[in-house]
């Protein structure tokens, strides 16, 4: 095991990986700096180019983009009060009142400390975690493993949007997408309606580029062309001082309770940095000394917000990566780069790829300082691409969907696919369908079917071996009470919930 953890850190320590890492977290950055576009869209976009490197080359430069986008997010925030990505919504209520006083460069300065503490502690909490979480679902057989993903989807499909009927119909429409196909083990056609295209299934990154990129692209084309044209008031940008020590000090403790407070929420499959900001901002206001503060201008509720949201970057990764079960939608995009590459997450992959593994946990912390640096030296730049206009971006991203989708398997009909997906997602987030269970539940389908069929073949047919098995029932049950709960505590329906 030592041998394999020297090994990968030395795979880690080359100039291609360290050199992967800071251009992923520098494109992450620069797409949550630019409002209306997300972090989900920057990875899903990027995905295909990943596939091009090495699995430790690949891998660590989307992990960048995701942690560089946690903190982008933030920085239109202050500037102009808008969160470039949802999770900096909190942000918005003290980063914006200190720009509007003349400390914007302070604020961002607070946001980058605390972001890179907060995703530094989640990703040790990754690393100390998944080795013996992968060692213990390896005693899973395929009767428990179905039950712990039935579980997984459930908790997502439930706490995923306001509705919980939105959720669960989602995740349905995701597992219809993952039985299209050849069956596995009879090689019946399903859902292929005599398509030759379809008889390999849905290609992963098309649906991913078009739901979550395309589908942006026709969100934002809404906006009147007035606003896509209108550049932001850049007046308050200018100057500004640099955070003084006692004030980074006086918001130790909400930093590193922050930090818990998302590497809890972040390793939970379906809640998200969204959630973890506002719990974090909410905990931290009531444990300030000075409350009254908060909302008007309070570098200690730019750090609660920050630190929580960022921390979910690598608690996210831990049921992704030890389970097969996506946290969220970002993870669910870098599992599927993870299967792309032959890395295929789950109890197996630390026992199969450690070497690889422990190349890419160094890189996942290494990336921490590269954030701390590139955003104390670039702030400058990050700040103008704040003041871009959306109608200059728009065209480039859609072009970006296109090339990702054909350069994929260099295939038009991938392009076409992604194109359909598109409407199709900008349809759902229309009615305020969550995307996340679609896609989560499209990227489980094929290993719960595997281990559903596995077990009735071990158990010759006999449908009780997932409730005779102690492991499976627990998960079953647990997921009839989460369904349970969540129908109790939230209407199914809920007018303009997502």
């Amino acid at each position: 095991m030592i041998e394999q953890i020297l090994e990968g850190i030395s795979i880690a320590l080359t100039f291609e990986a360290l050199g992967m890492v800071a251009v992923g977290v520098f494109a992450g950055i620069t797409v949550g700096a630019i409002p209306g576009l997300t972090g989900v869209m920057a990875t899903a976009i990027l995905v295909p180019f990943s596939f091009f490197m090495a699995p430790t080359l690949g891998i660590p430069f989307l992990l960048g983009v995701h942690k560089g986008a946690l903190f982008g997010g933030s920085i239109p925030a202050i500037l102009v009060n808008t969160p470039g990505t949802p999770p900096a919504a909190a942000t918005c209520l003290d980063g914006y009142p200190l720009a509007q006083k003349g400390e914007a460069k302070s604020a961002i300065q607070m946001s980058l400390y605390s972001s890179t503490l907060g995703d530094t502690f989640s990703d040790i909490a990754l690393i100390v975690a998944a080795i013996p979480l992968a060692a213990m679902a390896l005693k899973f057989g395929p009767a428990d493993f179905f039950g712990l993903l039935v579980m997984g989807l459930t908790v997502i499909s439930s706490v995923t949007g306001a509705s919980v009927s939105k959720g669960i119909l989602s995740a349905l429409i995701g597992l219809m997408f993952g039985l299209v196909g050849l069956d596995a083990i009879s090689g019946a056609e399903r859902f292929t309606f005599g398509l030759p295209t379809l008889e390999g299934g849905i290609g992963l990154v098309p649906l991913l580029i078009g739901l979550f990129a395309v589908s942006e692209v026709l969100i934002q084309a809404e906006k009147k062309i007035s606003q896509l044209a209108e550049k932001p008031p850049t007046s308050h940008l200018r100057g500004g001082r640099s955070l003084k020590l006692e004030e980074f000090t006086a918001s130790g403790r909400t930093i590193f309770r922050s930090s818990i407070i998302g590497t809890i929420v972040g390793a939970i499959p379906g809640t998200g940095s969204s959630i973890a900001t506002f719990i974090g901002y909410g905990a931290a206001k009531r444990a300030s000394k000075k409350p009254e503060e908060f909302g008007k201008g309070s570098y200690e509720g730019v750090a609660a917000a920050e630190a929580a949201n960022s921390a979910v970057a690598g608690a996210d990764l831990i049921p992704t990566l030890t389970l097969g079960i996506p946290g969220g939608g970002t993870a669910a995009i870098l599992m599927g780069a993870f299967i792309a590459q032959g890395l295929r997450p789950g109890p197996s992959l630390f026992e199969e790829n450690a070497t690889t593994m422990y190349a890419i946990f160094t890189l996942l912390l290494i990336g921490n300082p590269i954030m701390l640096v590139q955003g104390w030296l670039l702030t400058g730049i990050f700040a103008w691409v704040v003041t871009i206009r959306q109608s200059l971006l728009l065209p480039c991203i859609i072009m970006f969907c296109v090339v990702g989708g054909y350069i994929f398997q260099n295939n038009l009909g991938d392009v076409e696919l992604s194109l359909i997906a598109g409407v199709f997602g900008y349809l759902l987030r229309k009615m305020n369908y969550p995307l996340a269970p679609l896609v989560i539940a499209y990227i489980i389908t094929p290993m719960a079917e595997r281990s559903f069929k596995q077990a009735l073949l071990l158990s010759q047919g006999d449908y009780s071996v997932f409730f005779t098995r102690p492991i499976s029932l627990f998960f079953i049950l647990l997921a009839a009470l989460i369904l349970f709960m969540s129908i109790w505590k939230r209407p199914w329906a809920t007018p303009g919930g997502e």
